[in-house]
């Protein structure tokens, strides 16, 4: 009996292949047997049948997905779909045995084998290796476009020796470089029309209408946008720093993938650039795929200019007093174990991943002042904060029922290739999801501001406005379980209510706080940050933040029954043998 994770992880090499081959995954039928038996004294794991079969040995496949040893799985597969595929261009003519027809499938999985990322170990006979670079270089020039060197890696590098890999020519490179990063960020949304609703002198009759608009406008401007339409299909992603094919999940662009695996609400492993202390973070991005816009929904349009939280007075030059409490809240989520375990990093198939935790975002998340705007990528979760008001004496949403006013949905359009690169005052950035909940139900994306930056006059952003409907404001209201939906209750929204909310009101910092500020603030002492406090009537005392163990072991009760599994339900890897993860 085949096991459920091997059989996808087995059709998602079927699938990679035949998306390469332009090869319909129909034509390929894929059974297992017990036992496939040997041909000409020699065993095989694997063969095809004149009318289409992939058979597999379904016990090898079993224990190879087992044993997470999963190259030579995959290069079965692509050698069988290969030679499935020129044997259905030449049906009378083909013999899978022949030396013609294995080189071919051997150096097909070779050059597929290398645009995913992978190295190529090769038999220790060096006439029989520079046949199959040669013929893998062939293929990648001839079918995948690419012209291509390549070379012996160095034995520090790899485990075992005599393993290659493929390049890009300097010529390539650059097509490369023109064709994904270095086009100038372009606008693909057409010009909207004056006399169209949506403005303020003529907005649309409720927010409904106006999401609607928005969604049509968004498909088109996908349609329009041939550089995002490309990435979505993109095969391969070659590294131009470290001159070498990388796995897709290393691509920053591989949460715009298109992958009928992930659904349009899950989350996406993405590796970031190198961090601080030298090694790979990742990070679990919303999927973005057919997205042109994030979104932010206001239940009005505030006269004053739209900044972060952190800015919204006017006359603030200075922001020790708003930013310690942040910090404070950063120094608690430091002592969270399962934030250390993710910092740390945990091993999947053979792998190390670290899961950066973005805890200013999370601070910005739960309460505190930051400089960041909140954005989403759920165009709901827009409509939901256009059509409620935050009580702040009751710490609750509600559903807007007045229609004196006007509702708003800001939409920041993602100009690709440089939609999270710095502009001039602002950065576009990914807080997804993270261990506490809340941003991942609010499918988050932040906004770095400098002060006397104004969102509305930022040249991405785009507003349209609508009449409140205090019928639809309940129905949005009630699809969200009453706000719940987007802010879930869990362990940091308690311990911030049972005792780091008092501490706040009375204005008590902890000195690990004043660390991680002095940390940050080169010429500053602790010292002189407790005085600034004190002259800010702020306190600071040897309390050391922390979650309290009645918390923690309801914390721990709450993974053992199942919380873990829910965590990682909608966290996804792009590529063949995402099941396995």
């Amino acid at each position: 009996m085949i096991d459920q994770v091997a059989d996808e992880v087995i059709r998602g090499y079927v699938k990679e292949a035949c998306g390469i081959l332009g090869f319909d995954m129909s034509n390929v039928r894929i059974i297992y047997v017990p036992q496939i038996q040997p041909d000409a004294g020699v065993s095989h794991h694997s063969t095809i049948t004149p009318d289409g079969c992939l058979v597999l040995d379904e016990s090898w496949v079993n224990q190879e997905i087992r044993n997470e040893t999963l190259t030579s799985t995959r290069c079965e597969v692509y050698c069988k779909v290969r030679m499935l595929y020129q044997q259905a261009k030449r049906p009378n003519g083909f013999d899978q045995y022949s030396y013609e027809a294995i080189e071919d499938a051997l150096a097909f999985n070779c050059a597929l084998q290398t645009i995913k990322g992978l190295t190529l170990p090769m038999p220790p006979i060096p006439p029989l290796v520079k046949s199959l670079l040669d013929k893998t270089q062939r293929i990648l020039k001839e079918e995948f476009g690419m012209n291509t060197e390549y070379y012996l890696m160095p034995k520090e590098f790899v485990k075992s020796g005599n393993v290659w890999k493929f390049m890009l020519t300097r010529s390539d490179e650059k097509k490369y470089a023109d064709r994904y990063y270095t086009k100038p960020p372009k606008s693909t949304v057409r010009v909207i029309d004056k006399s169209e609703k949506g403005t303020e002198e003529n907005p649309f009759d409720n927010v409904n209408e106006a999401s609607d608009y928005i969604r049509k406008l968004e498909e088109d401007a996908f349609a329009n946008d041939a550089l995002l339409r490309d990435i979505a299909s993109q095969q391969y992603f070659y590294d131009l720093e470290f001159r070498q094919f990388r796995v897709p999940w290393a691509c920053s662009y591989v949460s715009f993938y298109h992958d009928d695996n992930i659904p349009a609400d899950g989350f996406i492993v993405n590796q970031n650039q190198i961090h601080p202390d030298g090694k790979f973070h990742f990070t679990l991005k919303p999927n973005l795929y057919g997205k042109k816009f994030l979104y932010r929904g206001q239940s009005q349009d505030y006269p004053k200019p739209c900044t972060p939280n952190l800015y919204r007075d006017e006359t603030k030059t200075y922001f020790l007093d708003d930013l310690i409490w942040s910090q404070e809240m950063e120094v608690l989520l430091m002592t969270h174990p399962l934030v250390k375990l993710l910092e740390k990093g945990i091993v999947i198939m053979h792998d190390h991943f670290s899961i950066l935790m973005n805890l200013v975002g999370l601070a910005q998340h739960y309460y505190h002042k930051t400089h960041f705007l909140d954005l989403t990528s759920d165009l709901e979760g827009a409509k939901f904060f256009a059509t409620t008001n935050y009580d702040k004496e009751t710490d609750e949403y509600k559903p807007v029922h007045s229609t004196e006013k006007l509702g708003m949905i800001y939409c920041y359009e993602l100009q690709m290739p440089g939609a999270f690169a710095q502009q001039e005052g602002y950065a576009l950035s990914v807080i997804g999801k993270q261990v506490f909940m809340r941003s991942g139900a609010q499918h988050g994306f932040l906004l770095e501001m400098d002060k006397g930056v104004d969102f509305k006059k930022i040249p991405q952003v785009r507003k349209f406005y609508f009449r409140h409907d205090p019928t639809i404001s309940d129905e949005i209201f009630k699809q969200s379980n009453n706000g719940k939906k987007y802010f879930p209750m869990d362990i940091l929204e308690e311990v911030w209510k049972d005792k780091y909310k008092q501490r706040l009101e009375n204005r008590i910092v902890s000195a690990d706080a004043v660390r991680l500020n002095v940390s940050r603030n080169p010429g500053e002492t602790f010292e002189s940050i407790c005085q600034k406090l004190k002259n800010r009537n702020i306190i600071v005392d040897d309390i050391h933040p922390s979650f309290v163990p009645e918390l923690l072991d309801q914390y721990y009760k709450s993974i053992k029954e199942g919380w873990w599994e829910e965590f990682c339900n909608d966290i996804y890897f792009h590529g063949g043998d995402a099941f396995m993860f």
